[in-house]
């Protein structure tokens, strides 16, 4: 029962971009970056330093390259491939987010019945997923980018909101930073739009975290008090 309303998001998401799977690729950086592009075609050294090295069309992204390259071994030059891959990380995002807006929506309003919080969080999910501002980055093979590097910072931001509660031991505290700071370093070598977390955090930290309550002061010795002498 507790996938549910997860699940669901995730299908209505998938089918709302159902769409997008019979599209070509476009003249519009899709031939720059995937059609004329012979470098990510393959797990070479060549391959793998050029993935790593270049800001090809002026960004920085080793991993989206990575999963262009996986898309090649699978699907050659089908579009086919690239939109199922942009629409299955969109998906698993919109789980993600339910995941994350359940958490803040449990902090925000601590006393509410579990029900209620689920379906306002499947609902703030998929406000997220099928908004017309999505279309862009998932219906357009080049924007892989985008789907990839919000799959890891969500993940980044789970992470944290599991470390920071309040049953967390010191070891756990450790041990998931350690892991939502691995996912925000993976965000940004997808794409570096997600420069912006710490701050994000910070925000969260205030509310509905209230980790600043008593100032600045209290919430630096909280923090401190999990990290071993």
């Amino acid at each position: 029962a507790s996938s549910l309303i997860p699940g669901l998001v995730a299908l209505v998401t998938f089918a709302v971009f159902s769409g997008a799977l019979p599209n070509g690729f476009v003249n519009w950086d899709d031939f720059e970056t995937i059609v004329e592009n012979q470098n990510f075609r393959g797990f070479s050294w060549s391959h793998l330093r050029w993935m790593f090295t270049t800001f090809h069309l002026g960004h920085y992204q080793p991993l989206s390259w990575l999963t262009f390259s996986l898309d090649y071994l699978l699907w050659g030059q089908d579009p086919f491939g690239y939109h199922l891959t942009n629409i299955l990380l969109h998906s698993a995002n919109a789980v993600l987010f339910y995941f994350v807006s359940r958490r803040l929506l449990a902090l925000a309003a601590r006393s509410a019945a579990d029900l209620p919080l689920r379906l306002a969080a499947g609902f703030a999910a998929l406000i997220f997923s099928i908004h017309p501002l999505r279309v862009e980055s998932v219906a357009w093979a080049t924007e892989r980018r985008d789907v990839l590097s919000g799959f890891f910072l969500l993940l980044a931001v789970l992470s944290y909101l599991k470390a920071v509660g309040p049953e967390m031991s010191r070891a756990g505290w450790q041990r998931w930073i350690a892991v939502s700071v691995t996912f925000y370093v993976l965000s940004l070598l997808s794409k570096a739009s997600g420069m912006t977390l710490p701050l994000v955090l910070v925000v969260l930290d205030v509310y509905p975290l209230r980790r600043l309550k008593g100032g600045l002061g209290r919430w630096i010795d909280a923090g401190a008090r999990r990290v071993p002498r």
